[in-house]
């Protein structure tokens, strides 16, 4: 799970279609604005589209989903495809099984009982789960010592004397997971900051890096996904000494990262069929691997 709003978002009217937290390009809203137009039913926006669908899930492939689909756009005009806000890898499973949108993606493998209700899941890439603070900050390497002490609040202030701003999850989604999993001593660490009063709580990936761009001295977690196809202002930060890159990730000299997943029921149209077959193409894998991700 990457996101407390990942239980409710069955039958979510899809409003604000293409724009996720940051307007990534300006030919990311030209296809939102198509999209919205067929969805609303004005036919003569767009009349040489037929058909396509909505993707929706993990906010850490949203962005590079948008990509995706407008490269796919440009070599088949007769398919629409939008992206829905993010909902988080269990909203876009549901999403996708209830046929509210025709496509998910989901940051974590499926569940048996999803299986079970007739998802299929793809492994399409992996990218590094990453420490982030914006680049307007000066640090750019941390230990796993020190984010202990940042987590359990015995370290406050960075060298220069600023405060240190801790930006969680919520206990139930993944990243929080997956920093509680580096070590005892963060675990220890993130259980005291959820139970301080003030503690900032980014409720999804989007909300996240956001509140990590515009928090002076703010630190947390984020993927090298996220951070390139959505052009945010952070930085991945050294970890141990080790840059969190594909390749350091693919080695395992870097061992932190998430494995991304498209999801669709047991049928699939045949538009989505067409872009699933896009994203394993070489052009589909340059876009993945332009975007802080290796292919499995």
């Amino acid at each position: 799970m990457d996101g407390v709003q990942e239980s409710a978002l069955v039958g979510v009217p899809i409003v604000g279609i293409g724009a996720s937290a940051v307007a990534l390009h300006e030919a990311r809203g030209r296809m939102g604005a198509i999209a919205l137009a067929l969805l609303l039913g004005c036919c003569c926006a767009a009349p040489a589209i037929a058909e396509g669908f909505v993707i929706g899930g993990s906010g850490a492939a949203i962005g590079t989903m948008e990509l995706l689909a407008i490269e796919f756009h440009t070599r088949h005009p007769d398919i629409w495809i939008t992206t829905a806000p993010s909902l988080g890898s269990r909203g876009g499973i549901n999403a996708v099984l209830d046929g509210v949108i025709g496509l998910a993606v989901t940051s974590r493998a499926l569940h048996e009982d999803e299986r079970k209700r007739g998802a299929v899941e793809i492994e399409y890439a992996r990218t590094p789960f990453v420490i982030a603070v914006s680049t307007q900050s000066g640090i750019n390497a941390i230990t796993k010592r020190e984010l202990a002490e940042i987590y359990s609040g015995k370290m406050t202030a960075w060298p220069d004397g600023s405060p240190v701003r801790v930006v969680l999850r919520p206990v139930s989604d993944i990243d929080s997971e997956m920093i509680k999993n580096m070590s005892p001593e963060i675990r220890r660490g993130v259980q005291a900051a959820l139970a301080r009063p003030g503690v900032r709580l980014s409720v999804n990936d989007q909300d996240a890096a956001g509140d990590l761009e515009k928090i002076p001295g703010a630190i947390g977690p984020s993927t090298l996904a996220l951070i390139k196809s959505e052009s945010r202002a952070l930085r991945a930060l050294k970890l141990d000494g080790m840059e969190p890159t594909p390749a350091n990730a693919a080695s395992g000299a870097y061992p932190y990262y998430k494995s991304l997943f498209l999801v669709t029921g047991a049928k699939r149209s045949a538009a989505v069929e067409r872009f699933i077959g896009f994203v394993h193409s070489p052009e589909g894998r340059k876009i993945i691997t332009a975007n802080g991700q290796w292919i499995p």
